[in-house]
């Protein structure tokens, strides 16, 4: 069996940013990466779950990090 090795298989990694917070996560796509930030500023900032997780898509500012 041959091994696919296609770089689109790999995820990419994006800065996501929404007012004054921002994280850094991994994904295949801007909806992954916003799922994945949502979950991650929920963890860091408890407190405002009910408004992360009932914020529009178009909140959140997602950034393609180049790879060094």
């Amino acid at each position: 069996m041959m091994i696919d090795m296609n770089r689109s298989r790999f995820p990419t990694r994006y800065l996501v940013r929404v007012g004054h917070n921002s994280v850094t996560v991994d994904g295949h796509s801007r909806a992954e990466a916003i799922r994945r930030a949502r979950i991650r500023m929920s963890l860091d900032l408890p407190r405002l779950y009910d408004v992360i997780h009932s914020l529009e898509d178009q909140c959140f500012v997602v950034t393609q990090v180049e790879s060094s």
